[in-house]
């Protein structure tokens, strides 16, 4: 299964979730990993039923975060925000992030 750097980056840097499915006709299992900030589940990734059980495809889920959470995707990072730019976008979206949040609370 192939991954998206952008993909791995939000594996790595996000609270995520592993959840199972089963496709009707073939009876498979698959899964899928989603970002799980604030409870708003946000997919990520997810993978086509290829497992025979449930349990196999969450195994699966759990050891592909497992892995990535591994890596150190710090110079693609940097390479990535270089290029596009986002370093001060991304300061200035979380700095209202942060104000809503105090608002709430």
């Amino acid at each position: 299964m192939g991954l998206s750097l952008l993909s791995a980056l939000q594996i790595l840097e996000n609270e995520t979730l592993v959840d199972t499915y089963q496709d009707i006709d073939s009876r498979k299992y698959g899964y899928s990993i989603t970002h799980n900030e604030d409870r708003y589940c946000r997919p990520i990734v997810s993978c086509s039923p290829a497992y025979n059980s449930r349990e196999d495809a969450l195994t699966a889920g759990t050891e592909l975060i497992k892995q990535v959470k591994k890596l150190d995707l710090s110079p693609q990072r940097k390479s990535l925000v270089d290029t596009i730019g986002w370093e001060e976008i991304v300061k200035t979206i979380d700095s209202i992030v942060q104000t809503s949040k105090n608002k709430r609370e």
